[in-house]
């Protein structure tokens, strides 16, 4: 993979501590255990623990891929073949991924999420013009503006994705698909990749 391609909901966090005090005063509870420090802890105290890289590798990457997928004009010798979601479950399998990335948006600008976990590396190395995850990390840090409004920009599209969806508008996910590679785009050339080639044509 060459990409490394918010807050959680104050409701549920409020909901979670209510319902450890409402348990301590039952009886005493044994402390739980820490969770791995990446970060300041979350209102209610929760913690991120996922990085970036994982949020991208786990959530975004595969949602996204299914997503776009889902809806292609394939050419072969055999034919063409008109690809798009038909049945029920195909357009629910659609919704669940379309939502995964309009709520991994959120998980994305959690303060204090970091791109990598102490030790995370990647699989491949850094190919040509690729920062690391620490340089990434830097810009992230220099420029957080940015990097919120390119999860706002890409919430928005996945927004759209999942607005097709829910009208069963194969034509207006594919045209939405591109809005959204696009802002997968540009958020990896300003954070992940910024000094690479850019493609023939560009």
């Amino acid at each position: 993979m060459n990409t490394p391609r918010v807050p959680a909901g104050c409701a549920l966090a409020t909901a979670l501590a209510g319902l450890l005090l409402a348990a301590g005063c039952a009886k005493q509870q044994q402390a739980a255990p820490a969770a791995p420090a990446l970060s300041a802890s979350l209102p209610g105290g929760l913690a991120p623990r996922a990085s970036v890289l994982d949020l991208m590798l786990d959530l975004v990457d595969p949602n996204a891929d299914e997503l776009w997928e889902s809806v292609a004009t394939i050419s072969t010798r055999a034919g063409v073949e008109e690809r798009r979601p038909r049945t029920d479950e195909q357009w629910q399998a659609a919704r669940r991924r379309a939502m995964t990335l309009v709520e991994t948006a959120n998980l994305l600008v959690i303060d204090g999420r970091q791109v990598a976990r102490p030790g995370q590396t990647l699989d491949d190395p850094p190919g040509q013009g690729d920062f690391t995850p620490a340089q990434s990390q830097a810009a992230i840090d220099t420029d957080r503006a940015s990097f919120v409004g390119f999860a706002r920009a890409f919430q928005g599209a996945a927004g759209e994705m999942l607005d097709a969806i829910e009208k069963r508008d194969a034509d207006a996910l594919l045209q939405t698909g591109g809005v959204l590679d696009e802002a997968c785009e540009n958020c990896h050339r300003r954070f992940w990749y910024p000094n690479s080639p850019l493609p023939p044509g560009v």
